[in-house]
């Protein structure tokens, strides 16, 4: 019995070692392992894609999309693409629940435009995109240019593979525009109260800079900044002109708000890891006065005056009239 036993099994040996190394030699895979679906490269919440503004006031925003899958792609796969306002609404109720204030706006439809009005994944490639372009002197001239804007987008339709889930068919992506000017600032301000009896002033570190077209950003006046209560009241327009001098306006009449002073300038030195290159340090000053009653109310008015800073690498086709300093 041992004996049939042994012959048995010493006859199965060369045939599950020919099936063992079939299948760990075997480099291609000729059956899909996971189910495929259509899906944005960049889904869920997106806030780090910036968006640079043209001379006519216009972004242009990349919507990558693909199919997944082990096994590449045959066919022609069409898709379209939506927007999803619920999605929008559900992710603010779970960020910022009964605070409507602090809700995210949507873009209005009429500010942006798609490429396509349908797109297609070519037979062998494992992705594609759109350009969805946004019109920011159109949103500028009918709504609130200080909101902060976010565009909802799903997949809305998929021929020839099925539509992914959810949370990869869909994303929200906020407005991050950028021109010449826009970023975090480092340095610090004087912020001076105002009271009957004297006046407190207090060191105020930092300004972050928000393009709204390819010559203008905002800000925040004094303390104040985009997660601050009434914030919206204390914005700061500045136009940027080509002398360097700014015009600082507040849309916010009741602010009282009083330009004293405001410019800007460009210093450049050269990128010595690369010769394209320029390292580039913008410096601003801005010096203004305004009233805030939410702050403290017992304040006659607040003075602002400081110098900022930030640098940054840029091209030198972009600034043929740079003067270069050797420092």
């Amino acid at each position: 019995m041992k004996k049939y036993i042994y012959r048995i099994f010493c006859g199965l040996v060369p045939t599950l070692l020919i099936l063992f190394t079939t299948i760990s030699c075997s480099d291609d895979l000729n059956y899909e392992l996971f189910k495929k679906f259509t899906y944005l490269l960049k889904n869920g919440w997106q806030d780090n894609i910036s968006m640079t503004l043209t001379d006519n006031n216009k972004v242009n925003l990349n919507v990558a999309f693909g199919v997944n899958g082990t096994t590449g792609n045959d066919k022609d796969i069409t898709l379209t693409l939506a927007t999803a306002p619920d999605t929008l609404k559900n992710f603010n109720f779970d960020k910022y629940k009964n605070d409507s204030a602090a809700y995210y706006t949507i873009l209005p439809a009429d500010c942006y435009t798609f490429d396509k009005t349908s797109y297609t994944i070519p037979a062998g490639q494992l992705n594609s995109s759109a350009i969805v372009t946004i019109d920011m002197a159109k949103l500028a001239d009918n709504y609130n240019i200080y909101n902060q804007y976010v565009l909802p987008l799903k997949i809305a339709s998929s021929e020839g593979e099925l539509k992914g889930p959810s949370k990869y068919s869909q994303a929200l992506y906020l407005l991050n525009l950028k021109n010449k000017w826009s970023g975090f600032y480092s340095g610090s301000g004087t912020l001076k109260a105002s009271y009957g009896s004297g006046t407190y002033t207090k060191e105020v570190s930092g300004k972050q800079l928000y393009a709204i077209s390819n010559k203008e950003c905002y800000m925040y006046a004094g303390s104040y900044e985009r997660d601050s209560k009434h914030h919206g009241d204390f914005v700061v327009k500045m136009k940027m002109n080509d002398d360097g001098s700014i015009v600082m306006t507040c849309p916010n009449d009741s602010d009282h708000f009083e330009p004293i002073k405001a410019y800007y300038e460009f210093k450049f030195t050269q990128n010595i890891t690369d010769s394209r290159t320029l390292n580039r340090l913008t410096v601003f000053y801005t010096h203004y006065k305004y009233i805030d009653t939410y702050y403290d109310p017992d304040a006659t008015s607040y003075e602002y005056e400081g110098t900022l800073s930030r640098s940054d690498v840029v091209f030198k086709s972009d600034y043929p009239d740079a003067v270069i300093s050797s420092e």
